[in-house]
């Protein structure tokens, strides 16, 4: 096996050798100046050509000049890490494009005081990523769906927590986890999670808070070709894109009140370390704290993070960054129907959702820490070279779970779980080279990636998994509060041991993923990974109880994409798959412990992109196929077998838009049909549990932009979740809900004032898992920014 991998990487390598001493690109180059509205020179401003690595920061005079390959470009200027104009551009071989002098259409004094985006057109239709393909891709050269949600959309939102920080991701719907140990994103039939943290991966079971996040990217589609290994979801891929830093200073402080003892407080500083600006930094933090809207229940959290940048030379950018998230919350689980209920929902049952059926005894102190360390190399003119680590750490130790059951319409069995101690590490390492060049006439857009991804969990926990603590009835008038004091008594008279598991699994990677430009508007990616995946022997208090297994995965990636309309229209077509590494079982046709191929999901998607209107509307229409295959279906006598299939189809719809200045609107709509084509009787023909049919969200926004009320905003929203069932036989379930949210916000150079309005209906719902949500919420806040 060692001699396979060498010698494909060795075949890889020279491969890409051979590809860049073939490149025949012909340059030639770009100058101009950036200035401002009361003509200043715009220093270290960043100039780059869009969906490309060229570009550079102007000098102290505003003026700019680099080489470029011949071509038809977008010469982008960006500032404070937001874009502030553009320009189109025509590079032709041997000669200089005079770019003329750039106008910003604010004052230098303005934009050094303001979030610069108020002078963008559809500031929030922005997708620009440098991990979505791994390589310099636009939108509508990407034949892959994907959203994403930038912090202007999640400041303008008063997000305070990451499920209200993607409420505007179209087709999708975000919940608190199963037992509240990450977040579940509900998109095109499967649940996902935050799985991958600046392009790696790294566990999902204690979410960060949102202090830190930049941008969210969510990737439509089983996506294992670029994104390959354990934490990939059938869904789509979940990317956290943390905050870095950037050529001037700026700060912000950030307090919010409101409903239920609610106090945040976040900073967020950033400088340069040096006059030359090749050193820089940026600082956040924030501390939370908020009772539940139940009689029982509370958050309280703090973390902070550092980002740090060098450029020791034009050709290297040394980068680094890590933050630490702490927090005490309750562990709820999510409800256990019984076969005893009648009701075919949980609001039938006409429970008090103010009341908690736990308390505050049992709260869970969490801790979570990222490192990330990345050395970016321009190798050349056409190639770059990214070397990139990052480490994951996630810990809790006397975690108790509080499981509710419901026995039947009348009655509820409070069971609990306890995990002395759950500590998670995962480390992910990657090289990726990139070029972008040409073969004659016809230009590639080449990445090839080596991964390296590996994670060790221990959990001691527990035995059996569930121990019963009460039996109580609906309609008390008073439920014990849960005490640890109780648990540990039933836990002693039931004489329950504890399992101490160490368990871990590597995986190892090479990818390689082509974009040819077949014409101008034609283009084709083909996309290949290898992924050799190896599960480390199970050990139970120190003992083996079983070896090790090593699983070999094929995942293409297969895109077309065909522009009527040059960098306005573009029809996309794309295959896509994904895997996953099952876990070992008593084999039903053997009666031994089997250990499973990997698991496939394959889609088929085509749809149309939009950018018209002069920028002012962006819009994505797909329609999607994903089949799984060689499901591991668990039978009724405890044994398994590999032949299960499942199909997921539905259409996604989503739509950015900015009709006149001022005015912004976000909406998405997505529609789902699933089903289990081959499984166990009882499963047959049946829908997964928890996906909803029908999703859709709205968010509509104007600012005053001139005038004596500039700055004096107003945003309402709505979000749809059709009815999901619990299993099945959909015998029990959450009813459908829409919920609706507003702001008023006031923002001025020195400072934004916001109030929020969450559920402004008052509406009494309940999350995927049973969970009730929140009534009506008030917040307000303030920022002061410097």
């Amino acid at each position: 096996m060692l001699r396979h991998r060498t010698s494909l990487l060795t075949l890889l390598l020279l491969c890409l050798s051979a590809l860049g001493l073939s490149a025949q690109t012909r340059t030639g180059s770009v100058a101009g100046s950036v200035s401002t509205a009361d003509n200043a020179p715009l220093a270290f401003a960043s100039v780059l050509m869009k969906d490309t690595r060229y570009g550079m920061m102007t000098d102290e005079k505003g003026h700019f000049s680099f080489d470029v390959p011949a071509g038809q470009y977008t010469l982008l200027v960006t500032y404070a890490g937001y874009i502030v104009t553009e320009k189109a551009v025509a590079i032709k071989s041997g000669s200089t494009t005079d770019a003329g002098s750039l106008r910003i259409e604010a004052s230098l004094h303005r934009l050094r005081e303001v979030v610069v985006a108020d002078i963008q057109k559809n500031k929030f239709a922005n997708k620009q990523s440098a991990t979505a393909a791994r390589m310099p891709l636009g939108n509508l050269e990407n034949p892959q769906t994907y959203s994403v949600i930038r912090k202007e959309l999640i400041q303008e939102q008063v997000a305070i927590d990451y499920n209200s920080a993607l409420i505007s991701v179209p087709a999708a719907v975000v919940n608190n986890g199963v037992n509240e140990s990450n977040n579940d994103i509900y998109m095109r039939g499967f649940s996902s999670q935050s799985t991958f943290r600046n392009g790696l991966a790294t566990d999902s079971r204690l979410q960060t808070d949102i202090f830190n996040i930049e941008q969210v990217e969510i990737l439509k589609g089983p996506s294992g070709t670029l994104f390959g290994g354990p934490m990939v979801r059938y869904g789509g891929v979940v990317n956290n894109v943390t905050k870095k830093p950037f050529e001037s200073f700026r700060g912000e402080v950030n307090y919010t009140t409101g409903s239920w003892g609610l106090n945040r407080l976040a900073v967020d500083i950033n400088t340069p370390l040096n006059k030359e600006r090749t050193a820089l930094a940026r600082v956040n933090a924030f501390g939370h704290s908020q009772s539940s809207f139940q009689d029982y229940g509370y958050l309280r959290s703090f973390g902070g993070a550092v980002s740090l940048a060098f450029k020791p030379n034009e050709r290297t950018t040394v980068r680094f960054d890590a933050d630490i998230t702490k927090a005490d919350k309750n562990l709820n689980a999510f409800i256990r129907p019984g076969d005893g209920l009648t009701v075919k929902s949980v609001a039938d049952l006409h429970m008090d959702t103010r009341r908690s059926l736990s308390s505050d005894d049992i709260g869970v102190p969490r801790t979570m820490v990222n490192t990330y360390a990345e050395i970016e190399y321009k190798l050349s003119e056409h190639w770059t070279s990214r070397t990139s680590y990052q480490h994951g750490h996630s810990a809790e130790k006397q975690a108790i779970f509080f499981v509710p059951a419901f026995i039947n319409d009348q009655q509820i069995r409070r069971q609990f779980r306890i995990f002395e101690n759950y500590d998670i590490n995962t480390d992910n390492l990657q090289q990726n080279f990139t070029g972008d060049f040409k073969i004659g006439n016809v230009r590639n857009r080449l990445v090839v990636g080596l991964d390296y991804f590996a994670r060790n969990e221990r959990v001691q926990s527990m035995m059996p998994y569930l121990l019963p603590y009460d039996t109580i009835a609906i309609r008390d008038a008073a439920w014990a509060p849960i005490t640890k004091a109780r648990i540990a008594a039933i836990r002693n008279q039931s004489d329950v041991p504890s399992d101490n598991d160490l368990s871990g699994e590597r995986t190892y990677g090479v990818y390689a993923s082509d974009v040819v430009n077949i014409t101008d508007k034609l283009m084709a990616m083909a996309s290949l990974r290898v992924d050799w995946y190896e599960s480390l022997p199970i050990r139970t208090n120190g003992i083996s109880l079983e070896n090790g297994s090593k699983q070999t995965q094929f995942a293409p990636k297969l895109g077309l994409v065909y522009q009527p309309v040059k960098d306005k229209i573009a029809v996309f077509a794309n295959y896509l798959n994904g895997f996953t590494n099952p876990a070992p079982s008593m084999n039903y046709n053997t009666m031994q412990y089997s250990y499973w191929k990997p698991e496939q999901a394959n889609q088929w998607e085509a749809g149309v992109k939009l950018d018209l209107l002069d920028g002012k509307l962006s819009s994505t229409l797909s329609y999607y196929d994903i089949r799984v295959k060689d499901k591991v279906m668990d039978l009724n006598d405890g044994t398994s077998v590999q032949e299960g299939a499942q199909d997921s189809k539905g259409i996604d719809i989503d739509i950015i838009a900015n009709p006149i200045r001022g005015l912004n609107l976000v909406a998405g709509y997505g529609y789902n049909d699933n089903k289990y084509i081959r499984d166990v009787e009882e499963q047959q023909g049946k829908r997964a549990p928890w996906t909803p049919r029908n999703v859709a969200n709205i968010w509509v926004s104007y600012r005053f932009m001139d005038g004596r009320m500039q700055g004096l905003g107003i945003g309402l929203g709505a979000n749809y979740a059709d009815k999901v069932f619990f299993d099945t036989d959909e015998k029990f379930g959450v009813p459908s809900f829409t919920t609706m949210n507003g702001t008023l916000f006031y923002d001025q150079p020195k400072y934004r004032i916001s109030l929020k309005v969450n559920n402004v209906t008052n509406l009494r719902y309940w999350n995927f898992y049973g969970q009730p949500q929140k009534p009506r919420e008030l917040l307000a806040s303030v920022s002061y920014k410097f």
